[in-house]
């Protein structure tokens, strides 16, 4: 697949990328591959390089920096069609070859995802030339296991940590979730959103969670400056997909009085999907609602839902094939069953599995700590599955 980068600012001739593989930098040196007559750039401002499928662009310590489609570059960033590199006084656009999809059949799927005929003759046009994409929907209609490595690039590393977590539906990504992971350095979340929405498999995403409050280190006087911010950057993204029906931009602890905020109108305008929607909440209530139990399995101190912000709640295991959930006044801390335990601070509400690591599992991924957020699909022992909820 051919690549350039269109001489958007001054204009000029277009700079071929190398097929396939390579590296160029930019600069203003006479050593830089490619050399601009820009007093405003360094000697070697940035590189564009070849990784793993995707050109990718990183600042080269350049104290006037790199921009992406206006925001400054802080990691390697991945190029799409239509993104701008903004170095100093210069601006290029990328773009590439790449076949255009039929847009009618890419209608009718955004209309309706659960429909699995318009998947079915999306891959069968896909396969007709070549496209490997059409192969990796058929094997996810059957069930095969897929190689997510090539289709994610960008956000592999995030994916493998856990600060970026997706659930898929025939190859494609239906739910994501950014979010801070224990022990590890936060991740750039819009340089993760851009790059979810403009991978292929990213096009039909309904389902979007951000945990912006933690992922920017906002203090909760100014979250909700933060929020609208964010809400506006998602609605700057070009390939911000229509099938968004939910996007939600985290939330704190609160009382029950706490406002909520609602869908900027940028983003209403371009999603309309998500008029009257909210995209963050102060939480007044958070509990753990049942989505299934396994058979023979008998539960106590549950029912539909169960409040836990009240003090800390206990998760336990207690005799063979029983549950229980308790919540002070209750049993001593520890007891039998090496209870993992839920509590709230500060803004957030955290899962703490002490010995129980292994046997609780937040969306499939097993860790020490977890900080929860809404939607998050909580699993203890095989036994039982949970949705962690809040509300104001």
């Amino acid at each position: 697949m051919k690549a350039w980068l269109e001489r958007v600012q001054p204009e000029g001739e277009a700079i071929s990328l190398p097929e396939g593989s390579g590296s160029l930098v930019l600069g203003r040196s006479p050593k830089a591959t490619i050399v601009f007559d820009d007093l405003t750039l360094s000697a070697r401002h940035c590189e564009i390089a070849w990784d793993q499928g995707f050109w990718r662009v990183r600042d080269l310590g350049t104290d006037a920096g790199t921009r992406v489609n206006g925001v400054p570059l802080t990691t390697v960033r991945a190029l799409f069609p239509g993104d701008e590199v903004q170095l100093g006084g210069t601006r290029l656009r990328f773009q590439n070859d790449a076949p255009p999809d039929d847009p009618e059949l890419l209608a009718a799927i955004a209309a309706r995802p659960e429909d699995v005929d318009p998947w079915l003759v999306y891959a069968d046009q896909l396969q007709e030339r070549g496209d490997p994409l059409g192969e990796r929907i058929a094997r996810a209609r059957v069930g095969d296991r897929l190689d997510h490595l090539p289709w994610l690039g960008p956000l592999w590393e995030a994916f493998v940590s856990g600060a970026v977590e997706i659930d898929w539906h025939l190859g494609f990504v239906r739910r994501a979730t950014l979010r801070t992971v224990a022990g590890r350095l936060p991740i750039d979340w819009r340089a993760a959103a851009s790059s979810l929405f403009n991978l292929r498999v990213g096009r039909f995403v309904r389902d979007l969670t951000i945990d912006v409050p933690r992922l920017d280190a906002v203090r909760t006087p100014q979250v909700p400056e933060a929020i609208i911010e964010a809400q506006r950057f998602l609605a700057s993204i070009p390939a911000l997909p229509s099938t968004l029906e939910r996007v939600s931009l985290g939330y704190e602890v609160a009382q029950p009085s706490g406002a909520s905020i609602a869908v900027v109108e940028e983003l209403a305008h371009r999603v309309p999907r998500l008029l009257g929607s909210e995209v963050y909440r102060r939480a007044g209530l958070a509990k753990l609602t049942l989505v299934w139990q396994a058979d023979g399995t008998r539960l106590s101190g549950i029912s539909d839902g169960r409040r836990v912000l009240a003090g800390v709640l206990r998760l336990r295991k207690g005799l063979k094939g029983q549950l229980h959930l308790e919540s002070p006044p209750g049993i001593p801390f520890l007891s039998d069953g090496n209870p993992c335990f839920i509590t709230f601070s500060e803004g957030r509400v955290q899962l703490v599995a002490g010995r129980m690591r292994g046997e609780v599992r937040v969306n499939h991924r097993v860790d020490a700590l977890y900080d929860l957020l809404p939607g998050d699909l909580l699993e203890l022992q095989g036994l039982a599955r949970f949705r962690f909820e809040v509300s104001g």
